[in-house]
């Protein structure tokens, strides 16, 4: 997990992201893939801005594959969830398709039909909701990923709302870009060093990672066929940061990371009272053995993500027309996470947080429990 920790930006949410495999041996097989994730979640929220709420249920998405070739891979599922005690229009039940190329190096990937998406994204909490992976797992559209020694990218469109002649609503979508810089990095490689009695023996190193990242979304609701007649939305959201990661020889982690955020509003809807806001993020990580701690500052000014985690916001969710302008919260997680057997991951967290300029304190707690597999049927 620390290792996989190098990869994410702010939390490691990997137990709680999707990926589309493709194994070169597997050309011309057929496999299974089964991904099954029970969440319990809880916020005990008072606030004006997010009210507090429980999340309680599971989700199932079997997929049988098909990979015609070492560099492509055809999917086919059907996604299932069920939110405990929730009437039955609060189950869902969503085909899903993917079709995914990956180049001979292994470095590009395209998707196209179902995405590997939410969490997966790894953007930061202000932009993207960390609830996403409950409550808007499957994201449909094209996305494009580059995976080299220096970068890391992750570019995509999820369409979220389709609309036909006539239909009563607007279009929507989402868009969003995130790419990692790598500007200075060590080995993680051990080295083979002499004792003082000339003796040679294995030497761990301290792996060092310093990156430069950036990352932006595009919220979009419109289109010229509805009869819809309330205006155009397009809005943007965007960080720019540094992060700086070194991993001890006795296997602890730390990483700390400060992203400058931007928000703006192109259209003049009337839906939002500020049409363009920024904010500070900054962070420090400590994890070992799986467990870590995460302190987060945040302080925002004006700021709106549409697809962004409520919180960080300065617009209510439950309270219509309630704004902060300024949103100064002091967060300290804690979480552990653990392979509990094969494919089976367990993830538990507890994250309290204090409201600077209303001197609140509040706390949140989840429970992951994520079974993961990956099945060649044929030989």
């Amino acid at each position: 997990m620390l290792l996989h920790a190098t990869l994410f930006a702010q939390i490691n949410n990997k137990a709680l992201s999707d990926e589309i495999h493709i194994n070169p041996n597997d050309s011309g097989k057929l496999g299974l893939t089964v991904t099954n994730f029970n969440y319990l979640r809880n916020t005990e929220y008072f606030n004006n801005i997010e009210l507090g709420r429980t999340l309680f249920g599971t989700q199932l998405h079997p997929r049988l594959s098909y990979q015609p070739n070492g560099q492509t891979t055809l999917q086919a599922g059907v996604f299932l969830q069920q939110d405990f005690g929730a009437i039955s229009n609060h189950t869902r039940v969503l085909p899903t398709f993917s079709i995914k190329l990956k180049s001979n190096n292994n470095q590009r990937e395209f998707i196209f039909g179902t995405l590997e998406g939410a969490l997966s994204h790894q953007l930061i909490e202000p932009l993207f909701d960390i609830n996403s992976a409950i409550l808007r797992r499957v994201e449909n559209g094209a996305q494009f990923k580059l995976n080299t020694k220096n970068i890391w990218l992750d570019t995509w469109i999820n369409w979220e709302r389709f609309i036909d002649r006539g239909a009563p609503h607007k279009e929507q979508f989402t868009a969003g870009t995130n790419a990692h810089l790598v500007l200075y990095q060590t080995k993680t490689n051990e080295t083979k060093v002499l004792n003082p009695n000339g003796i040679e023996f294995e030497q761990q190193q301290t792996h060092h990672l310093l990156k430069s990242i950036i990352q932006f979304t595009a919220h979009h609701r419109g289109g010229q066929i509805d009869k819809d007649t309330s205006n155009m939305v397009m809005q943007f959201d965007g960080a720019a940061g540094l992060s700086y990661q070194f991993i001890t020889p006795n296997n602890y982690s730390f990483k700390t990371e400060v992203y400058a955020v931007l928000y703006q509003e192109n259209t003049n809807s009337k839906f939002y009272p500020y049409r363009n806001g920024n904010g500070l993020l900054a962070h420090v990580l400590v994890a070992k053995n799986g467990f870590s701690v995460n302190p987060t500052y945040w302080l925002g000014n004006g700021f709106i993500a549409d697809r962004g985690t409520t919180l960080y916001q300065s617009v209510s969710l439950d309270k219509s027309g309630y704004t902060e302008k300024m949103r100064e919260l002091l967060f300290i997680r804690f979480i552990y996470g653990k392979k509990v057997a094969p494919h089976l991951f367990l993830n538990v967290r507890f994250e309290p947080y204090y409201d600077v300029r209303n001197s609140l304190m509040e706390f949140s707690y989840s429970v992951y429990l994520s079974y993961k597999l990956n099945k060649t049927l044929t030989r």
